[in-house]
């Protein structure tokens, strides 16, 4: 049924399923934001509906706090998010106000947002991405909910776009669930903002029972472009030399994810300066023997195909540069003589006999040996099969490759070019910054095509169909970062030692397991060695910790920015001397004496020299040296804020680890500070402190001129 109010399509969804609402709505921007605000406002009114909403990832405008802050972000949040609509649960949410007959549950969260929430915390389910579906279908859902594109092409199609995720398998249950009688709800929202994807993501109008089309589109939820820190630069170069040509690739997003892309584009496009920096870092002999054998320091030749459940900016980049370039085939057979090179993508005379020695076809074609011909551009999409005769430009040519003139025929004017139908990402769900949203809209119809938005019952496992997934992902690179590791190999990703949810598993253990399984893939595991914090610098490698996302019986690859740890099957002392080897030195001596004081390793053990200067200047000094000659930049793809908002972006970064009290000795020094207010007039007049109209507003301005003439000495001269 077509609607074009929220109001009476929420009316026919409750006289349909009745007043008991178990609603899911996707992770990140597929949420339809108009018609669960218009149900949640009417479920505030009428106490007799009992509703829960089943989601993930909830994007809304932050609630800043600090005024320096909000006076910069505003601007900023208005050119990148426009007039996207924020859900009404979540403002109650984050008031710990939610109505009693209102429940709102998430299985991945808005990272550290929600730590001192306890509403959130008591409401979220930890579960892999690719369990969500059965604990959900444990909740009795009933009904699904989401943001859909419509064709241009075809009336009755609309497209899932940025959610194909989980929406494709949980429409195939609801199916199932009509056929037995049960009563449920498919809506689709339409916003004409989305992106039209292809692939699995296409499902016909008869999908749904509702469809709302308000004429109403709303912006989407986009992401700020990160800076690269030189530590971060750092990660992303040691992670791109474990990355093979002709392989697959998993990276996530964030800063650390952008460094890697980074780094593999340098690598592809400037590689005798890649490979001159990697080789000054010693990383094929620093790092053990199998750290050597699995560095790749080459430009790409053959490429890369990707297999990640979320599309984010760095594919997109990859692919502008060339590196994402290998395309994978849906059908066993082909793709096993694609990866022995017993074919090639193009046309070749000997073809259609490899493919009849592979038994992929028969000598006398049939009507699925045409069309299989066809779909892959093996035939020219003008062949057509009829009563035994392969027609074409009308000519009529017996379909039996075993005669010798019929055959020669067929050769010289059926034979396509090159192979089509070709995947060059398989992907769930789309998330990123508005340039990654306006490029993929006015991406070429062709060019999209190559993008597969699926299930991730498909991307993040082997089950779909182990065989050919198999094929498709050799050499297998499934790229994830962390929060913390520890010194025997496990990984924190989630959650707090007191269980305290930051974020959320996602499919970080999926990919994690799949690379065990894959025969040739590794799991790489990226974090910072060290982090920032009101009680100054800590260590993100642990001896140990109470909450793991990953155990360290899956324990592979960890990077960080002083180098590489390889893992797997090594005894727990050999992973530890590892791990060491990679750890920030103002930390090694206290987690070396544990080590030694549990009896893993040997009492008189030294760190080897190499490996005793770990500092964040080195870093700093190594990177720069890249950055004088143009790269490594720290927005390497693009920034959303002027030049002025990056001075200001910059000073107050350095007062967002000062304590309360630092703050108050900062705010008296600079009362102190008379520097005439010329040389920051434009920053002050970004930030609407010209002419302070308060005596906090003057603080501020005091505050904010001496922290930019701390941190950016050369604008202001």
């Amino acid at each position: 049924m077509l609607f074009n109010t929220y109001a009476d399509t929420i009316k026919s969804i409750i006289d349909h399923v009745g007043k008991k609402i178990v609603i899911g709505i996707p992770l990140g921007i597929g949420k339809p934001v108009g018609l669960i605000n218009c149900l949640y406002q009417l479920a505030r009114e009428d106490r007799t509906i009992d509703l829960t909403i089943i989601t993930a990832l909830t994007l809304a405008r932050p609630n800043i706090k600090n005024e320096l802050q909000k006076r910069l972000a505003a601007p900023v949040l208005e050119r990148i998010i426009g007039d996207y609509e924020d859900p009404l649960f979540e403002q109650d949410r984050i008031k710990q106000c939610m109505p009693d007959n209102i429940r709102v549950i998430e299985f991945f969260l808005n990272p550290a947002k929600y730590l001192h929430n306890r509403y959130v915390q008591q409401n979220y389910i930890s579960s892999t991405y690719t369990h969500i579906i059965r604990d959900i279908l444990n909740l009795s859902i009933n009904v699904i909910a989401q943001y859909i594109t419509p064709s241009e092409e075809y009336p009755d199609q609309y497209s899932v776009s940025c959610n194909s995720d989980l929406f494709i398998d949980l429409a195939n249950a609801f199916k199932q669930f009509a056929e037995q009688g049960k009563k449920i709800a498919v809506v689709g929202e339409v916003n004409i903002n989305l992106p039209f994807m292809y692939g699995d993501a296409v499902l016909t109008q008869d999908t749904f029972t509702h469809i709302v089309d308000t004429k109403e589109y709303r912006s989407l939820f986009a992401l700020p472009r990160d800076e690269i820190s030189p530590q971060e630069h750092m990660i992303g170069l040691y992670t791109s030399a474990l990355i093979k040509d002709n392989g697959c690739l998993q990276i996530g997003i964030g800063s650390l994810s952008n460094a890697v892309a980074n780094a593999l584009i340098m690598r592809h496009e400037s590689n005798a300066v890649y490979q001159e920096f990697l080789d000054k870092l010693e990383i094929r002999h620093k790092f053990g023997k199998t750290v050597t054998e699995l560095c790749c320091l080459a430009p790409f030749e053959d490429g890369l195909y990707a297999s990640t459940e979320l599309l984010s900016d760095e594919y997109l980049h990859l692919y502008r540069h060339g590196i994402l370039k290998k395309r994978v085939y849906d059908h066993t057979g082909l793709q096993r003589l694609l990866n022995t090179g017993q074919i090639q993508p193009t046309m070749k005379a000997d073809t259609l006999d490899i493919l009849l020695d592979n038994h992929i076809i028969n000598a006398k074609l049939t009507p699925g040996c045409v069309e299989f011909l066809v779909r892959y551009g093996i035939f020219k999409e003008t062949v057509v099969y009829r009563d035994e005769y392969l027609i074409i430009n009308s000519e009529k040519i017996p379909a039996d490759l075993s005669l010798q003139t019929a055959r020669q025929r067929i050769i010289a004017t059926c034979l396509g070019t090159e192979l089509k139908g070709g995947i060059l990402i398989h992907a769930g769900f789309i998330l990123g910054s508005r340039f990654l949203f306006d490029q993929l809209r006015k991406m070429p119809r062709h060019e999209r095509q190559s993008i597969n938005m699926t299930s991730v019952s498909r991307t993040n496992l082997l089950a779909w169909n182990p065989e050919l997934l198999t094929l498709q992902r050799i050499h297998g690179r499934f790229v994830n970062s962390a929060m913390l590791v520890t010194l025997t190999g496990s990984i924190v990703s989630d959650a707090l030692e007191n269980t305290q949810e930051v974020s959320g598993v996602g499919g970080q253990f999926d990919f994690v397991n799949m690379a065990q399984t894959l025969p040739d893939a590794r799991s790489i595991i990226i974090c910072r060695s060290t982090r920032q914090t009101m009680h100054g610098l800590e260590s993100n490698i642990h001896w140990d910790y109470s909450n793991n996302t990953i155990p360290r019986f899956l324990r592979d690859i960890v990077v960080t920015e002083y180098g590489i740890a390889d893992c797997r099957s090594k005894t727990d002392a050999e992973i530890i001397k590892a791990m060491l080897n990679i750890t920030d030195s103002r930390f090694q001596g206290s987690l070396l004496n544990l080590a030694k004081n549990y009896g893993k390793i040997e009492h008189d053990y030294e760190i080897p020299i190499p490996f005793r200067n770990n500092r964040e200047e080195n870093i700093e000094f190594n990177i720069k040296e890249l950055q004088s000659k143009g790269y490594c930049q720290p927005y390497p793809f693009g920034t959303d804020l002027t030049e002025d908002e990056l001075v200001i972006k910059n000073a107050l970064t350095m007062l967002k680890y000062h304590n309360k009290f630092q703050l108050f000795l900062y705010a008296i020094k600079s009362v102190l500070y008379f520097k005439s207010d010329a040389p920051f007039e434009k920053y002050l007049r970004r930030m609407n402190l010209e002419k302070p109209d308060s005596f906090t507003a003057w603080i501020y301005k005091k505050i904010l001129k001496l922290a930019i003439n701390q941190t950016s000495r050369s604008s202001i001269q």
